[in-house]
């Protein structure tokens, strides 16, 4: 039995073909809208022009002399370039820049903006990364106590658009709507803040609980208090307007939803909630989680071990040629040292493995972003895969981007 399964996202998207033995029984677990199809260039200016509880785009470019377009970073995986060219013929402005949304993750060069916007806007608009230590400006606090630092750049723009996407998001129900201003292009004090003092990630775990509305929070929005502190910070910023997507196993945009950066992610979650549903069963004796999406953040697939029995085999997949993203907060910064502020250590779900196997062609000695505890073994071929697992017949459960299904 073979299945093929999506790697190496933004730098080439090239399938690996996983072959299992005949007598193993294996099951793939796709969430419902793997095959979605994309949507056309037709689709997103309708959203721009009948927008979610927003004047349509081209209505409130009117009277504005310039504008900013905050677009995530490549650890998320929108196709940023086409919405892109959709809103700067919509708002038809000579003053437009770009800024990424990169938050805590450290800093991205001019192939990666290309990869995102495409080469024709790199060229003919300024693009930069947000930088969430300098040029910020301070607008007081939320009600939460999350100090509202963000940046300054956006801030100088009378039009700010954001575009980004929705996905399963373990700390804040799904990503999207206000999390591409907390934390895309706030300061680290408040992403610390948010994360930590708030929600209780990091650090904090050692010593109190994360809060009950952020543990293992897939599909949890409305009372979500992390989001709920972000929604306000995004408020007194007074981003104008958003357009967020959903996508297929392809990173292909299927659903767009444009408008009030809160009532359109509304509107988006409730697709959201069918599009990346995915069943689950328990009790295998190997779980293989490929990491594409979020190849880079590969500790997102992980969820995964709940599906297999004590002591069995977690395989994780994590084929990107980028590697682990830098994160400022939740990274490691070398081998002695404890790390960022907010330090994650491997997910506690892996202590259930047995044995843990991870293949990518592109291993690295120090990742930044820690996905696997010492035990982990690290291979390069799907053969080599076959080989660490012991003889005898299995029950297999394989999950095609574990980085984006949700598991119910």
């Amino acid at each position: 039995m073979e299945i093929k399964v999506p790697s190496n996202p933004w730098y080439g998207d090239e399938s690996i073909p996983l072959e299992f033995p005949e007598s193993w029984e294996v099951r793939v677990f796709r969430m419902k809208g793997e095959n979605s199809p994309k949507i056309g260039k037709d689709e997103i200016i309708r959203a721009l022009r009948n927008p979610v509880k927003s004047e349509p785009l081209n209505e409130l470019a009117k009277g504005r002399d310039s504008a900013v377009i905050i677009f995530d970073d490549l650890t998320r995986p929108t196709k940023a370039g086409e919405i892109a060219e959709a809103i700067l013929e919509e708002i038809r402005l000579d003053d437009v820049t770009f800024i990424c949304t990169n938050g805590a993750h450290g800093t991205f060069s001019r192939e990666d903006f290309v990869k995102k916007l495409g080469e024709e806007i790199v060229e003919s608009y300024p693009v930069f990364n947000h930088n969430p230590y300098e040029n910020l400006q301070y607008l007081g606090e939320t009600s939460y106590g999350t100090p509202i630092e963000v940046n300054a750049e956006v801030m100088s723009y009378p039009l700010k658009i954001a575009i980004g996407c929705i996905l399963p998001h373990p700390q804040c129900g799904y990503s999207g709507g206000a999390k591409i201003i907390l934390p895309g292009v706030a300061g680290m004090r408040s992403i610390i803040y948010n994360h930590g003092i708030l929600a209780g990630w990091g650090y904090a775990m050692k010593f109190r609980e994360v809060h009950p509305s952020c543990q293992m929070a897939y599909g949890r929005v409305e009372e979500n208090i992390q989001r709920k502190d972000a929604e306000e910070f995004a408020s007194a910023v007074n981003l104008d307007f958003i357009v967020n997507v959903l996508v297929n196993l392809r990173r292909d945009s299927t659903h767009v939803f444009a408008g009030h950066f809160i009532e359109a992610h509304r509107k988006g979650v409730e697709v959201a909630k069918e599009h990346y549903a995915t069943p689950v069963d328990f009790n295998f004796d190997v779980v293989v989680a490929n990491a594409y999406s979020k190849a880079n953040e590969a500790a997102l697939a992980c969820w995964t071990a709940m599906c297999l029995k004590e002591g069995g085999t977690f395989v994780l997949i994590s084929n990107s040629k980028w590697g682990q993203i830098t994160h400022f907060l939740h990274g490691r910064w070398g081998i002695k040292k404890r790390g960022g502020t907010l330090y994650l250590p491997p997910p506690e779900i892996l202590k259930r493995a047995g044995k843990i196997i991870f293949l990518s062609q592109f291993h690295e000695r120090q990742p930044s972003f820690e996905v696997l505890d010492e035990r982990a073994i690290k291979v390069k071929s799907w053969d080599e895969v076959l080989e660490e697992i012991e003889a005898g017949d299995k029950r297999v459960a394989v999950f095609p981007d574990a980085t984006i299904q949700k598991p119910f």
